[in-house]
């Protein structure tokens, strides 16, 4: 799903990355210490979303602060290697951070959920991927995720494309089976269809035309399938060898890419994609301070960095609202009790609370392939309701 780091992108990390673990041992009782983990290196990189977060908190201290502090934001790399995401966290935590903002890492929630709720400490994630992102008391992601974007995609097909027929093709990442059967579960009870095919053993390598003739046999309407640019291609290639001319194929949020529509633009073929936010590749007035601040933090503009600018900007909201002394205990209480803040760029307006478990953002704007680019397909959001 990620592009290698060229030569001028891993200076820029190995900047980024320096400039991190010098912040780690500078703290004093004048700064404001915000940590977050990401993977500067390694396979799974999201380094546009740091760039961007960084960025949102000098705007912050170059505005004056909050109450006169500066925003200490202390980055560290775990090269999508949990044992690394392990130490860092405890880094991070000994560097005396008061919360997590803007992490964007594969692993982190799995590894070090336990160690946040034992250390009460706070995460407002830009990028949440695992179930147990969405099930933790101390962690609350801004960005959909991929259960959530599951229904609101299978939505789409039922309510707006008219399908009846429908057929689920699923690469089932470890820990995540019953996350992806309850979200396809709570398709079936608001639509009041069910599922022509569930097909949650699509492996992440080999031949995928049989699962393509599977959906050609069973004369599915729309065809859904999660993965990314690796085994999404192909998957469509198979379709246009097969004739699928007519068929509804709905992707999710990996998907969505430029070189996707580059890829498979040509084909000819009827897809679409859910977005975690707005979508980041419409010029829409909801995406203007976003792109505005993304250029200015010279990162990528992607769904990634528009997780990163607002994990960002809602911590920052939420520091401001802290009355006293800013602690790990006192940004615990403000974000507990915080006022959900609407911004057009999600479905739902952003809440941490006290909840047991936490999934703010709701819904998906639905993009479609059209030539070689991607266009939004209309301007509302598909909002999935709380059971």
């Amino acid at each position: 799903m990620r592009t290698p780091l060229r030569l001028g992108a891993v200076l820029a990390t190995t900047v980024l990355t320096a400039s991190a673990l010098a912040g780690c041992g500078a703290g004093s009782g004048d700064t404001i210490k915000i940590g977050a983990i990401a993977g500067l290196t390694g396979t799974f990189i999201t380094e546009e979303v740091v760039k961007t977060a960084q960025r949102v908190f000098d705007d912050a201290n170059d505005a004056g602060g909050i109450n006169g502090k500066k925003i200490e934001y202390i980055v560290k790399d775990d090269a999508g290697n949990a044992e690394r995401t392990a130490q860092v966290a405890r880094e991070l935590l000994d560097a005396g951070v008061v919360a997590m903002a803007g992490s964007a890492s594969f692993t982190d929630c799995d590894v070090n959920d336990g160690l946040y709720r034992q250390q009460k400490i706070s995460s407002v994630m830009a990028v949440g991927a695992s179930p147990t992102c969405y099930a933790s008391p101390q962690i609350a992601p801004v960005n959909v995720g991929p259960f959530t974007l599951l229904t609101a995609v299978a939505l789409h097909a039922s309510q707006k494309l008219g399908d009846k027929r429908i057929c689920n093709f699923t690469v089932v990442l470890p820990g995540s089976e019953e996350a992806v059967k309850l979200a396809l579960d709570k398709w079936e009870r608001l639509s009041g269809l069910k599922l022509v095919i569930n097909d949650l053993t699509v492996q992440q390598s080999g031949d995928l035309t049989p699962y393509i003739l599977r959906a050609k046999e069973a004369d599915c309407d729309a065809v859904m399938f999660n993965t990314a640019e690796q085994m999404v291609v192909p998957w469509l290639q198979a379709a246009k060898t097969q004739k699928m001319d007519d068929v509804d194929f709905l992707l999710l949020a990996p998907a969505y890419t430029d070189s996707v529509a580059k890829a498979v633009g040509g084909l000819g073929l009827n897809v679409y994609a859910g977005s975690e936010f707005e979508p980041f590749t419409s010029d829409s007035l909801a995406n203007a301070k976003w792109r505005e601040t993304v250029t200015r933090a010279s990162a990528s503009p992607t769904a990634f960095s528009q997780g990163g600018y607002l994990s960002a900007k809602f911590m920052v909201e939420v520091l401001r609202s802290v009355k006293g002394e800013i602690t790990r205990d006192s940004v615990n209480e403000a974000l507990k009790t915080m006022t959900p803040i609407d911004d057009p760029m999600m479905a739902s307006p952003f809440v941490f609370g006290p909840g047991e478990a936490h999934a703010p953002n709701q819904g998906s704007k639905i993009v479609r392939l059209t030539g070689l680019k991607w266009a939004v397909v209309d301007d509302t959001f598909i909002t999935v309701p709380n059971d």
